[in-house]
């Protein structure tokens, strides 16, 4: 009986891909939550300022108000006008975009079967990637420890590539990993 040969160095470097995507992946999270963190406080004061600039504005336009009865009529009665031909014009509006959002649905279907294809092909790429970053992280770490866990700096913006616009032709089928054929050779 004829005994089966496994290779042990691919046997252990494929186990521990995924656990190379997870360490990349967490290093990358922090990078992004750092990033993250500082941008929503900058974001946070612009709109407190915008906000306190609203609230005196809004202050401003309250003590002009005129309580005058016959001039609040006739603004009632014109704004009562106003909104009758406001909600003719958005019924209008309202069934033009209905009958868009039909024609839309019916091509749902292909749009996102292309979109899913794209997806998993950028998944499959992106889960590449990380299984790299995360085995370049684990041996920063095994070298130096603590040090290289300090060193993550905040993410950077990257600019996300345009999605692909619907090719004709069929996408050839995603090749499969090599740990899946490891294990059929094995067998």
């Amino acid at each position: 009986m004829a005994k089966t040969q496994f290779n042990t160095e691919q046997l252990k470097t494929e186990a521990v891909k995924p656990l190379f995507a997870v360490a990349g992946a967490t290093e990358l999270a922090v990078e992004y939550a750092r990033g993250y963190a500082n941008e929503a406080q900058k974001v946070t004061q612009v709109r407190i300022n915008d906000v306190q600039a609203r609230v005196s504005g809004v202050q401003a336009r309250v003590q002009k108000v005129d309580f005058d009865t016959k001039s609040l009529q006739s603004q009632a009665k014109s704004r009562v006008e106003q909104l009758q031909a406001d909600a003719k014009d958005a019924q209008a509006k309202f069934e033009a975009r209905l009958a868009e959002i039909q024609k839309d649905a019916k091509e749902f279907p292909a749009k996102f079967e292309a979109k899913l294809s794209d997806a998993l092909e950028e998944l499959n790429t992106t889960y590449a990637e990380l299984a790299a970053r995360g085995e370049k992280f684990v041996a920063a770490v095994r070298k130096d420890g603590v040090k290289a866990v300090a060193k993550v700096k905040p993410a950077k913006k990257v600019a996300r590539k345009a999605p692909a616009t619907k090719t004709a032709a069929k996408k050839a089928p995603a090749k499969k990993a090599p740990a899946k054929r490891a294990a059929k050779k094995a067998s």
